[in-house]
């Protein structure tokens, strides 16, 4: 592969070449959700590929790498993340100043990532024959070492590219979607030989078999798929569209809380046209869900709050009544071992409220979140924080507390659940796996996009819960407040979803879950990342020896 084939503006320095890397990089954001127009991100790939093996051949290969991958990266998380704004203009007017460094800042941390792995793909100056799997390794590294170090973030991961549900997704249930973004970059560098390489045969062929692997495996496990429901459950999930900046009216706040209720009381009769298909008689309903903002504070000890949803609930059925699960903060002391002091913890929670047949109600259970939010739930150096009295944008409170660890739930009426609040979605391999006992059958993810307004990042989320579903082989049920509601079944498919422009409420049962080896993908895959990164360094060091002993 000769990089003087590529094309003089893409071989541009300076800022020219700074320009032309951020708007390929933004480019490749048309593959993410909600567009998906995959094909574009391949090809934004393959030309980024390219360039770096342009600067792989100049005086400085380290430092062209690292700016090229940079610039490339920043147009990639600048405009893949700009939805991330969105928090700061519903917090009010005293945070919009503050939008643009931040979101900013953010792209350029993730970006780093992306840089350092091409500093060290132009470095190592890989001939024709090992560049596509160095790039294809490094840039695979990066994205776990990204999705990991410091809390990590794994937002729009190459691999989101292809749409949760469909054949090219499927591959996920084999190798997660470390293993998708892998194949994503395998693509990139195919399509980048077969533009411009002068010898064609063998990436046509690798590209081909990377497609029809993908394609065939997902095509046959879908064509075999079969949806089992649970026995005597059927979930009722509650959407009401809301703007966030209307929780910060106390009076606003109510009247959401009251249009909740509302919609969880109906009693809509089931009826055979396509969507109210997925609605039921409320005696038939077993458990109501609500999102995470649909109730701002401590809603678990909001005694009029829960009475008054129980009353309604009593006057209007007759024997069990449904359970209850919905989002809450959760308060706790505790006492310093070292000082003694008296410390006020709160929990971010997903928490079960049951009824009894005269609508007292009684909390049942709740899963605390472990993974927060930088900068949301918590502020790194809090303590400082807290002394200068800044506040943070989605709560008021200063600070939550992490779970110790991540736990699983089990819920009145539920089978064994794993319960993970808005963000915790992201993170692959979350949902607990423990070795002996009951295992998780679905996933609970109740969320908050109201956060992002109508921006593409609750369509981008969405699809990443989705692919929790296929890499776990369980259906998450998802409540998502002005995002997309539903429940997905083990394949990452939408059985059922709520409107996103009216209050509504679906009425769908929960699918069994599919047969899963747990963490032990996640393990293998990883084992093979580093067998591939061994075997590209030996040949890098071999040949390094090899040059020297010539000169």
């Amino acid at each position: 592969m000769q990089t003087a084939t590529l094309p003089i503006f893409l071989r541009s320095k300076g800022w020219a070449g700074r320009s032309i890397g951020f708007a390929l990089g933004g480019l490749c954001v048309l593959g993410q959700a909600p567009l998906h127009i995959w094909p574009i991100a391949l090809l934004g790939f393959a030309v980024f590929f390219m360039r770096l093996q342009w600067a792989s051949t100049e005086a400085r290969p380290a430092k062209s790498g690292f700016h090229s991958a940079f610039w490339f990266a920043l147009g990639y998380f600048g405009i893949g993340v700009f939805w991330v704004g969105s928090a700061f203009i519903e917090r009010g007017p005293a945070f919009i100043p503050v939008m643009p460094p931040m979101v900013l800042a953010l792209a350029a941390i993730l970006s780093l990532f992306w840089a350092i792995a091409g500093m060290y793909f132009a470095k190592a100056r890989f001939g024709p024959v090992l560049a596509p799997l160095g790039f294809t390794v490094l840039f695979t590294t990066a994205e776990m070492i990204r999705g990991y170090a410091f809390s990590g973030l794994p937002w729009n991961l190459t691999g989101y590219i292809f749409p949760a549900g469909g054949s090219f997704s499927q591959g996920a249930a084999l190798w997660t979607i470390y293993g998708q973004t892998m194949i994503v970059f395998a693509l990139s560098a195919a399509i980048a030989s077969l533009i411009f390489s002068k010898r064609k045969i063998i990436p046509v062929l690798c590209a081909l078999s990377i497609f029809a692997g993908l394609y065939g495996f997902g095509a046959l496990r879908l064509s075999k798929a079969e949806i089992i429901p649970q026995e005597n459950i059927l979930l009722r999930i509650v959407s009401v569209p809301f703007n966030q900046a209307d929780k910060f009216d106390p009076n606003k706040s109510s009247d959401i809380v009251d249009e909740f209720i509302r919609e969880s009381l109906k009693d809509t009769p089931q009826t055979q046209g396509r969507e109210e298909a997925y609605l039921s008689p409320l005696s038939e309903v077993t458990h109501i869900i609500w999102p995470e903002g649909a109730v701002s504070g401590l809603a678990m000890d909001n005694d009029r709050l829960l009475f008054a949803m129980g009353r309604e609930l009593a006057a209007r059925l007759d024997g069990a009544l449904p359970i209850w699960l919905l989002n809450s903060l959760r308060f706790e002391t505790r006492r310093d071992p070292k000082n003694g002091q008296i410390i006020d913890d709160y929990y971010n929670s997903s928490v079960a409220v049951t009824f009894d047949g005269n609508g007292f109600p009684a909390v049942a259970g709740y899963n605390d979140k472990a993974k927060l939010v930088p900068f949301g739930e918590f502020i790194p150096f809090g303590k400082w924080m807290e002394a200068k009295n800044v506040p943070l944008i989605s709560t008021n409170l200063l600070s939550i507390s992490a779970a110790s660890e991540k736990r699983l739930a089990k819920f009145p009426g539920l089978p064994v659940g794993s319960p993970q609040l808005c963000y915790e979605i992201i993170f692959p391999a979350l949902t607990p796996r423990p070795s002996e006992g009951l295992q998780a059958e679905f996933i609970l993810n109740q969320s908050n996009d109201a956060w992002f307004g109508k921006s593409w990042g609750p369509a981008q989320h969405a699809n990443i819960a989705r692919y929790r579903a296929i890499e776990e082989g369980l259906p998450v049920i998802r409540a998502a407040s002005n995002g997309i509601s539903g429940v997905f079944d083990p394949y990452g498919r939408v059985l059922a979803q709520t409107s996103r422009v009216t209050s509504s409420h679906i009425d769908v049962g929960l699918p069994k879950p599919l047969e899963n080896h747990g963490k032990t993908k996640h393990i293998i895959f990883l084992l093979f990342l580093i067998n591939l990164i061994l075997s590209v360094l030996c040949v890098t060091i071999r040949r390094a020896h090899e040059e020297r002993a010539i000169i």
